[in-house]
């Protein structure tokens, strides 16, 4: 039998078809594992609890057709609705569209190459953030689910639409595939931010064994998720701002800066006094030159 049957999946979470709530295995006792059933096929779990790893699993020969990405999906998308606030992650410079981060390198070289003394450079754009925003936080408001929007390009499908402060962000959980250039497409009709939320990553450093909690907590946090869509107008409010950080940032080193452009002057000063003094040195030599060639000129003419 091929061992990546349903059959073989070990899952930690079930539904209870009667609550209507999710239940992890910790919880299951052998008096109220009744009604615990997968989310996909509805098919009643079998709970395993005495196990070094206790976890629900299909009965034999099941043929449901979802597997540990369609499970862990799901489960993400109930989550969601519980949740009262999420971070949202930083930008990254990385992360800009090409063009964008065309224009973005443009402006931040014209500044630094406009603003600071060559010898500094280096050092200061090593020193620089490579984001565009920092993280923060967002109060939701209310998540919808598996909402489906028009397009001029087509109908296009959003897993989780949180709905914040009258703006709403779009949210697309992901095990195997990213969003794909079609969708993206469609996105930016929609004009609506989106954001990527790896749950392989979560499966890869966790393992299939873990928490309401512990998914929960990941949902949460920023890292989990990074930028897929922004608009136009909001990837040049981020630049604005960014230049507006550079200027502050040269302006903290306004004393290095001004004292390396005075020893500069100092020395280029200090050359021109060695050149006027050599150049008068010279010109004394020529006005010396000049009087041995009178003297000869008067020798040859018989006047001395």
């Amino acid at each position: 039998m091929n061992r990546s049957s349903t059959n073989y999946i070990k899952y930690p979470i079930a539904y209870n078809s009667l609550s209507k709530t999710l239940v992890e295995i910790i919880n299951v006792t052998m008096e109220n594992r009744s009604n615990l059933i997968c989310p996909m096929c509805r098919g009643n779990f079998i709970a395993v609890l005495n196990h070094q790893t206790p976890h629900f699993k299909h009965k034999p020969n099941n043929d449901c057709k979802g597997n540990f990405e369609s499970y862990i999906h799901w489960l993400t998308k109930v989550l969601f609705k519980q949740l009262k606030e999420i971070e949202i992650p930083e930008l990254l410079i990385e992360d800009l569209p090409e063009k964008k981060r065309q224009y973005f390198q443009f402006k931040k070289n014209s500044i630094i190459d406009s603003k600071l003394p060559f010898e500094l450079r280096d050092g200061f754009m090593k020193g620089l953030k490579k984001c565009l925003n920092d993280s923060r936080k967002l109060v939701i408001d209310s998540v919808a689910l598996e909402q489906e929007f028009k397009t001029s390009l087509g109908n296009i499908r959003v897993d989780v639409v949180v709905e914040s402060n009258g703006k709403k962000l779009f949210i697309e959980p992901f095990y195997t595939n990213k969003i794909g250039l079609e969708k993206r497409d469609k996105l930016s009709k929609m004009g609506v931010p989106t954001l990527s939320l790896d749950l392989f990553e979560f499966k890869n450093h966790f393992g299939s064994n873990f928490s309401i909690q512990l998914l929960k907590k990941y949902l949460y946090v920023q890292k989990s998720k990074s930028w897929e869509y922004l608009s136009n107008e909001e990837y040049d409010n981020h630049i604005r701002n960014y230049e507006k950080y550079l200027l502050d940032e040269i302006e903290k080193n306004k004393p290095l800066i001004n004292q390396i452009y005075l020893d500069e002057i100092k020395a280029l000063e200090d050359e021109s006094e060695s050149h006027i003094k050599k150049i008068e040195e010279e010109h004394n030599e020529i006005i010396q030159i000049g009087e041995r060639i009178k003297k000869l000129k008067r020798k040859l003419n018989g006047e001395l």
